[in-house]
């Protein structure tokens, strides 16, 4: 895509070159229509076909699969029975294979009164220990000091002494005394004492747990039997069952697999049933499936080959501008005299596209004394040179117009003159120069010179012969007002071995038909071989034919 321009106007430029590219267009859209309706009538055909095999068989029912269900069922059932009889046979030997043996107390009555009274004390310590642990507040260690297990310790007597003393400095203040220091000290004392109370329950429960210790109960024995229980016929029951289930599975399978098949052939008949498209439909359709294929092929191709579009396309790849827009359109005055329905039809000295084609190169600053044109696409070359040739022989100059490729003779064909023994019969140096010109009339009185092509190849001349056409065009800008020259485009990239004596050059290209990479190249060729590119002209409609 040219360097600033938007994507849309570069899609769109591809879009109208498609447009442009009618021929191929039709002829993709014609295959594609031809492959559209044949499709179009073979699927229906199909269709009845498959429908005719289907009806061959009318005692083909649906089958019934309920009883396949059922056996599935039933066989998950026997699996899940042989897994649970499994199981429950090693649970069996899982409790056989361990035996509990309880030991017995040997103690005294007297020693078994004293641990159940200090197992006493020591439950209801460590339940007074978990009250104050979840609630450290006076009470809670007011009732953690009174306990049966700390009674006697006198301590812990001087310690709820102050601890109600305390908590007596401290009613006084209510809720409202979180921040007066001396509220904040009391109740620093009040946990202070509690910790005290604790940390004396904690000394006396681990007193209490060491004088039950001797006197616990021992622990029962575990000891460990070997049984044997045989289970080869539980696992053999499940794997029969498996095997039933798996055949149950592949029965109901393929019987759905057969309603299926029963129920799509249904489907078809129904819908060639209801299948009823008229021939212009079909033909529509057809129509309108190949004109999308020919647009789209030609569209793909279009995007990824661009070709010039418009002036201002031609003038960003190449940086070069674009001298003129030509447009091939009737002369209505030719009717009128005998020298204009006799001229050639592809000569139109009336044309401003020509006239200001020819001022451009004719200016007073800038006079232009032999121009050469080129391009890739020769009948438009060879129509651009013979009307600039013309316009200016109409204008009462002096005018040369030399054909350089003989392998097409365009210039002949456009002018309607002979071509030999013209350019290919100078340089094989059969006759003269003055011998090959031949003069043909613009308009009623206004001459021409020529030197057609002839027949033959250029490349076969000798370099002397070569350079000997090329210096005398050269002198012979003496003769003529302006000179013209029509090549090929490789033909005007060379540096050496060329008739061509000036290096002015003008490009022509087919608006839809040059590709830009092409053009873009051409116009890079001839300046690196020193040639001066005054501009671009655009062909915009179709090939002039000769």
């Amino acid at each position: 895509m040219p360097p600033g321009n938007p994507t849309y106007v570069w899609i769109a430029a591809r879009a109208r070159n498609a447009l442009r590219r009618r021929a191929l267009v039709s002829t993709v859209s014609g295959a594609a229509f031809v492959c559209a309706l044949i499709g179009l009538i073979l699927i229906p055909r199909e269709t009845t076909r498959l429908v005719h095999i289907a009806s061959q068989h009318p005692t083909e029912k649906s089958a019934d699969t309920s009883a396949a269900a059922d056996a599935l069922i039933l066989a998950r059932t026997s699996i899940q029975q042989a897994d649970s009889a499994l199981a429950a046979a090693r649970r069996v030997v899982a409790l056989q294979q361990q035996s509990v043996v309880a030991p017995q107390d040997t103690l005294s009555p007297a020693l078994r009164a004293e641990r159940d009274s200090l197992t006493t004390l020591l439950t209801s310590l460590n339940t007074a220990m978990a009250r104050a642990a979840e609630s450290p507040l006076p009470p809670a260690f007011r009732s953690l000091g009174t306990s049966p297990a700390l009674a006697g310790d006198q301590r812990i007597s001087v310690w709820l002494d102050s601890l109600d003393q305390v908590d007596k400095l401290r009613a006084p203040f209510g809720a409202l005394g979180a921040g007066d220091p001396i509220y904040v000290a009391l109740t620093a004392r009040v946990n202070e004492l509690g910790r005290s109370i604790r940390d004396a329950a904690s000394e006396k429960r681990s007193e209490l747990r060491a004088r039950i210790a001797p006197l616990a109960v021992p622990s029962p024995i575990v000891t460990l039997q070997t049984t044997h229980v045989d289970t080869t016929g539980f696992v053999s029951a499940r794997v029969s069952a498996t095997r039933e289930f798996l055949l149950a599975r592949q029965r109901l399978d393929s019987l759905r697999h057969t309603n299926a098949r029963i129920d799509t052939a249904a489907t078809q008949a129904r819908a060639v049933a209801n299948v009823g498209a008229p021939p212009i439909a079909m033909l529509g359709a057809a129509l309108v499936i190949a004109l999308a294929v020919g647009f789209s092929v030609v569209f793909v191709g279009e995007v990824r080959h661009p070709r010039v579009a418009h002036m201002r396309e031609g003038e960003a790849v190449s940086n070069v501008r674009v001298l003129s827009v030509i447009q091939s359109s009737s002369v209505v005055e030719r009717a009128r005299r005998q020298s204009d329905v006799e001229a050639p039809p592809l000569i139109d000295i009336t044309s401003e596209n020509y006239r200001t084609l020819y001022l451009h190169l004719a200016a007073t600053e800038a006079s232009v004394p032999i121009i050469t044109l080129t391009g890739d696409i020769l009948p438009v070359v060879a129509t651009v040179a013979a009307n600039l040739a013309a316009v200016a022989a109409y204008e009462a100059r002096s005018t040369l117009l030399v054909d350089g490729d003989p392998s097409t003779s365009a210039i002949a064909s456009v002018l309607r003159i002979e071509s030999d023994p013209g350019l290919n019969g100078v340089l094989s140096e059969r006759v003269e120069l003055a011998a090959a010109i031949v003069t043909t009339t613009i308009g009623r009185d206004r001459p021409l010179d020529v030197l057609p092509s002839g027949h033959g190849r250029v490349g076969t001349a000798t370099p002397e012969a070569v350079q000997k056409l090329h210096d005398t065009l050269a002198r012979m800008e003496r003769r003529y007002d302006f000179i013209v020259i029509a090549v090929p485009s490789s033909y005007a990239q060379l540096a050496a071995n060329t008739i061509i004596p000036a290096p002015d050059v003008i490009v022509c290209a087919q608006v839809g038909v040059t590709e830009i990479a092409n053009l873009r190249a051409a116009v890079k060729g001839l300046r690196a071989a020193g040639k001066v590119v005054h501009g671009i002209v655009l062909w915009d409609d179709e090939a002039p034919r000769l």
